[in-house]
């Protein structure tokens, strides 16, 4: 019961976050679970209909016993080397925007803030891009996405953009506007 339990808080978390991103962009194309350039990314939104910035989001839980604190030193000692860790493996991944998803389940999420040791490790190396730390909380009827950093843009490659023309033609969204004349 409690893999089931976890696997819908994970698609709640999901769409909240492409919930997140309908309101934010402009006519983006969003994925679930999409093989992103050979890593797994649970969401992933391209703007501008598919060819505009690449959005790409990967989702942590945080430990259950984990009470809420502010986002800076105390919860990296409390519990959570992943999610360090996958702040680290963002860095590498490919996308104009970078975001680092904690689902907080029961969290009030609205009361963590990002300390300055936690802000410098969402830097790239030569401060051109900021991984963005959103909170997605599942209390209640709805979920709710907190940012809690807003990210910087990473600069972009032409293989990027090649990669993300393929991407877009061969993948089928879970999300777009689509014109009706097309149909």
């Amino acid at each position: 019961m409690i893999d089931l339990e976890v696997q819908q808080e994970l698609g709640r978390a999901k769409n909240a976050i492409q919930d997140f991103f309908i309101r934010k962009l402009l006519v983006p194309k969003i994925y679930l679970d999409a093989d992103w350039n050979g890593e797994h990314l649970e969401v992933l939104a391209i703007d501008r209909a598919g060819v505009g910035d690449v959005h790409a989001v990967h989702i942590i839980s945080q430990a259950p016993d984990l009470t809420p604190h502010p986002v800076n030193e105390s919860i990296l000692v409390l519990g959570n080397e992943g999610f360090i860790r996958s702040l680290d493996e963002l860095k590498g991944i490919s996308g104009h925007f970078r975001y680092l998803a904690a689902l907080m389940a029961g969290s009030r999420s609205r009361e963590y803030y990002a300390g300055s040791s936690l802000l410098q490790k969402t830097l790239s190396k030569d401060g051109v891009g900021r991984i963005g730390i959103l909170f997605v909380d599942l209390v209640g009827k709805e979920s709710a996405v907190n940012l809690v950093v807003r990210p910087e843009r990473y600069r972009s490659t032409p293989e990027m953009v090649e990669f993300t023309d393929q991407f877009v033609a061969r993948h089928t969204a879970n999300w777009e506007v689509r014109d009706p004349a097309e149909q």
